[in-house]
This record gives structure tokens, sequence and C-alpha cells, in this order.
């Protein structure tokens, strides 16, 4: 469960560790496939588990995408209720409200174009009294907007024409006709502004909020609060890439190298390739030790110092305090969990963990067993602005008399700059509720011509009714339950783009990297084993920073040691361009 902790800041703003979850849920209001993907692929598919959620609460999500869902559909029906009584007691009215709509939406879009024509049209002017070479974009917008224009002001004017045409094919006086035809679309204006101010007041409400979650949950929506913080993690594969069918041509890619199997954390942005192992021998003083050199048999310890739970229970003790809530430096949103993960293909045809969630002797079992199907992490997450969200995995395995450390971290960016138009100056009071009006009222004909998604809700009110049964429980052929879409990872700003917050995320990873090497190192001291090399490998990851970001290494115009030189290869010289392909193979 997300806390809804508010935390002021020097500058006096808020910190809000639930402030992704805010911005979703905003976002089901503004995006509707997005709610369209969350009612269809999270809570109607009860077939599969529910992504985890790293810094935000999926409940609340689901639970306002239905009430955005609701709202528009009652404004659906009430519209087709208006038009269907209009046809039925007054189609001439009717008929001519529908063209006064289609006049307003094709009048909008013959304004866009022409100011997009104008500015076009005098820029070709230009060009071609300057003998300027033209750009064919250019032109091709020019042609496509002109044509725009033409068709939207032919249909302007056969709509002026139709109340006129209807008034005498149907011998109705104008001004009555005219009468019924503005309590027709007074009705339509009321019903569609009645919904965008709702709409703004929930907005407002859910703003405002103290907590985000419903008092009481449905079914469906206790098993996804039930999913989205459960131990197991079900992971997919990755499937080989297909090669080129090209005749004569052989090529060999790599698989994505970014596609990590912590579903729903995000981008993989620091991994140990390969993990770091030592040796578990014993601590040796210059006493027990005076030549230098000892046995391997007496290095080692007749019997394990240690399981590996031992060594994953004593950094969750060591770790719990970098997040201490009574600490005002400490980290914020800051979590430490189990996750197992299986592969999809690995799952059993009855798990048990699907009706129960494992014990904390059935954990510590499948992290002692290093050759299980069951890969156990220790999951540390921390969020510095309640929507960046790093998240640290640490496998322990202990084979082979040797400790292996499997790291990597993934990081979650930003939600879309528009799921988070309510943090604005006065984008949440009454003010905005008239706005929120208007701005339907301007967009009345696209508003009243969306009836037809009325053809959806049966289809998606049964897939809610069905949702009801968990169809995981029952094994089928071909069974696959991992996972599909994690809606928190689909609305994350791409990395590429996140580069003002990388210095925060990788901060904080960092630090608790730092803080996990330091911990294990001090358990090994403990059970007395040599911690030499753990501790040189240890200096080396942190002085090194990020040794594997996920992604591929180009070199290019680059030479390494004494008198190298960078000889470019001119055999295949681009002769328009000046420059010559760089050849990696020729770098001495």
């Amino acid at each position: 469960m997300v806390r809804s902790w508010v935390a002021r800041d020097e500058h006096g703003g808020a910190f809000r560790e639930d402030a992704s979850t805010r911005h979703l849920c905003a976002g089901t209001y503004r995006d509707r496939d997005f709610r369209r993907v969350i009612l269809r692929h999270v809570h109607n598919d009860t077939s599969r588990l529910v992504a985890p959620s790293y810094g935000f609460d999926l409940v609340p999500v689901v639970r306002h995408a239905w009430r955005a869902w609701f709202l528009e559909t009652a404004q659906h029906l009430c519209v087709l209720a208006v038009l269907a009584i209009g046809f039925a007691t007054n189609p001439p009215a009717a008929l001519t409200g529908v063209s006064g709509l289609g006049f307003w939406y094709l009048f909008r879009l013959a304004a866009r174009s022409t100011r997009v024509v104008l500015p076009l049209h005098a820029k070709a002017a230009m060009d071609r009294w300057l003998r300027r070479t033209r750009w064919r974009s250019e032109s091709d917008e020019l042609r496509q907007h002109t044509r725009l224009l033409r068709l939207s002001g032919f249909g302007c004017a056969v709509l002026s024409l139709m109340p006129f045409m209807v008034a005498g094919f149907s011998r109705v006086p104008l001004s009555e006709m005219t009468q019924s035809t503005v309590l027709l679309v007074s009705l339509l204006v009321i019903v569609v502004g009645g919904r965008h101010a709702v709409q703004q007041w929930c907005l407002n409400h859910m703003h405002r909020a103290a907590s985000l979650r419903p008092r009481k949950l449905t079914l469906r929506q206790q098993t996804i609060d039930d999913q989205q913080s459960h131990p197991y993690v079900v992971y997919r594969r990755p499937s080989p890439l297909e090669p080129e069918t090209q005749p004569g041509d052989f090529t060999f890619e790599l698989l994505d190298e970014d596609q990590s199997p912590f579903v729903g954390s995000g981008e993989l942005v620091h991994r140990w390739l390969p993990p770091l192992t030592i040796q578990l021998f014993r601590s040796l003083n210059a006493r027990d030790n005076p030549t230098g050199h000892t046995p391997m048999e007496e290095l080692e310890h007749a019997t394990p110092r240690f399981q590996a739970h031992e060594l994953i229970a004593h950094l969750h003790k060591a770790m719990t305090p970098m997040g201490d809530p009574d600490d005002p430096n400490g980290l914020r949103g800051f979590r430490i969990n189990d996750r197992l993960y299986i592969a999809e293909a690995d799952v059993p045809p009855h798990p048990e963990w699907l009706r129960k969630r494992p014990s904390q002797s059935e954990i510590d079992k499948t992290i002692d067993d290093p050759y299980n199907t069951s890969h156990h992490f220790l999951e540390i997450s921390t969020s510095a602005t309640g929507e960046l969200v790093t998240t640290v995995f640490l496998r322990v395995t202990v084979k082979g008399r040797a400790l292996s450390l499997d790291f990597a971290a993934c990081a979650l960016t930003r939600t879309p700059v528009e799921y988070q138009w309510l943090n604005g100056f006065a984008e949440s009071g009454a003010s905005a509720v008239i706005r929120s009006t208007v701005r339907g009222l301007f967009s009345l004909p696209t508003e009243v011509s969306d009836v037809w998604r009325l053809t959806e809700a049966p289809l998606l009110l049964i897939g809610a009714v069905r949702a009801r049964k968990n169809r995981m429980l029952k094994p089928r052929r071909g069974m696959a339950i991992g996972a599909q879409v994690s809606i928190r990872e689909e609305k994350s700003t791409p990395w590429k783009h996140a580069q003002l917050d990388e210095v925060t995320i990788h901060d904080h990873m960092k630090l608790i990297e730092q803080r996990l090497l330091k911990a294990t190192e001090d358990f090994l001291e403990s059970r007395e084993i040599d911690t030499s090399t753990f501790k040189k490998r240890a200096t080396s990851i942190i002085n090194t920073g990020v040794l594997n970001m996920g992604g591929k290494t180009e070199i290019k115009q680059s030479a390494v040691g004494t008198n190298a030189q960078v000889r470019a290869d001119t055999r295949e010289s681009d002769t328009s361009s000046g420059q010559a392909p760089t050849n990696e193979g020729d770098q001495q």
C-alpha cells in the first residue's frame, strides 16, 4: 500500500509520495487510449498477473479509469437520447441541429487550414519572385491544406443552406423550426458541459484528497491490490530475433540488451556483468600463515559458515535505516522487499503461490537453492520526487564454495507532462471547472459525433463481469500468466529524454550500492571469511562507476596505446560529402 505522505520542502512546496498515482489518475480522464488499456488489459484481463507497482498504487488508477469511463458513457447515452427524441418528435429541427454542428466543425477546420495556407502561400510567392528552391515538404503541405480548405469551405456553404432547404421541404415555418433547433442544441450543450464540469470536479476532489484508495474494494480490486505487491513476479524470456532473409546476406544481431526481467521497474540502467564472485576462504593472519602460502584445503572452512538467506536477512536489517521516516535526510519513498522471479515457461500447472502467499520460510528455502527455477532478489526502491523511482535488485547465491552477488538497477522516469496539469496555478479550483466546461463546449461537434463509442460498452461491461473470477486458478493449454503491460512503464518519459534526472537516479543507485557492499563486507567478517578480495573488487566497483549500462558501446575515430593513430578507410569514401566512413576494424 502506497502511503500518502506529504512533506514540505525549504521552498514551501509539497512532496507527495503518491504523485505518480495522482498523475496517472488524472491521465485516465484526458487520455482515452490510456483508459482503454487500463480497463481492458489490466482490470478485465484476469488470465494474467498484474505487473508490480513501483512508486504508485494501481487500485486508485483503475477506480478513476472506471469513473472517467462512466462519465463519458453517461454523456453518450444522454446525447443519443436527445437525438433520438429529437428525430422522433421533430425531424426537421433535429436535422437542422445536426447540420449546425457539422457547420461548426467544418468552420473550425477551415479556420485552422487558413492559418496554415496563408503563410505558405506568401512564402511560395516570395520563393518564385526570388527564384529560390522550394522544399518539397512545404509544397506538399500547402497542397494538402489548400485541398482541405476547399472541401471544408464547400461543406460550410452547403450546410449553411440546409435550414432553408429543410424548412422548404417540410413546409415548417423557419422561425418555429429555429426555436426547436435551439432547444435541441441547448440540451446537447447542457449534457456535454455538465459532463465536463462533473469531470473537473472529480479531478479537483482527487487532487486534494488525503488518500486515493477507496474505502471498500471490489473483488477485482482486491486481486489487483494483492498482485501488484505479490512476492512472485512472472517474466517472459526474450525470443531470438529472426535474421534477414535476403539472399547472400548474413546478419548477426544481438538481443535487446535493454530488455530486463524486472517487470514494471522501468529502464535497466546498471548491472554488474559478470556478477561479483569471491571464494569463501578463512581469514588468516601473519601468525597463521608465516610462509605466505596455504593450500586451498586449509583455506576453506570444513563446513559452510552461513547460508544465503542469512546474508539477505542481514542486508535487510542493515539497509532499513536508509529510509527511516524520522530522519529528515532519509531516502524518500524507501521500500525493501523480497521478490521471487520465475520465467513464464517455468510456471507449474498448479502454482500454490497463486492461492496463498509464500511464507518467510519458503522464501528462505528458495534463497538457499541456487538452482531453483525461482530466482530471489532483494528489492530496494526509493523515490526522490514522488515520480522518479530508483529500484535496486540484488541476488545472493552460495554455490561452489563461493559467494555470488548479482546486482541490477532500474529506473522509472516522470509521467507525461499533460498528466500533471493539475499541479499548475488555478488548475484545480472553481475557475478550473468553468474552463473545463467551456473547453468541452468548444468541442461540442466532436463530443456529439463520439456517440458511436457506445458500441464498445457491451463488450467492456461483459469483461468486467467476467473479471470477478480469477481465470489463472484453472490450468489450460498454453497457459501464460505473465504481465502483458505495465501502465507505469508505458507512461514514463523515454530514458534518452531524461538527462536532467539521470544524476538523481544514479546518485540514489550509488548510495544503495555502497551500503550494500559495506553491509556484505561486515557480514563476511563476522563469519570469519577473508574479505581482502571482496574489498578490492568492491573498491573497483565504487570507483569505476557504472560498469554496464545495458546498451551498446560504439568506438569511432579513436586510438588506444602508445603512438596509436586512426587511419580512415577511403576505399568507399563519400565524395559528395567529403567524409569517409568509420571502420572500426582499421583502428590501431
